[in-house]
């Protein structure tokens, strides 16, 4: 008998909670110019930290900041 790889619906890993902008788009389902764009105008204003000349988002604030996005 082998066993079988059971596949997830969603094909994207979540990732650990500190993502990097190419980790954080895909997180998003977004373009990383579209994460690029928004950090520079604030528009729409998407949560991020700079260490050093490194950006990363947290996974907790991006969820959060989709949830401020729910229409009811």
């Amino acid at each position: 008998m082998t066993s079988q790889t059971i596949k997830k619906e969603n094909p994207i890993n979540v990732p650990l909670r500190w993502m990097r902008v190419e980790e954080a788009a895909q997180y998003l389902r977004v373009s990383t110019d579209f994460l690029n764009k928004a950090r520079q105008t604030k528009n729409p204003n998407i949560p991020f930290s700079r260490i050093g000349s490194r950006i990363v988002y947290d996974r907790v604030a991006l969820d959060e900041f989709l949830k401020s996005l729910e229409q009811v």
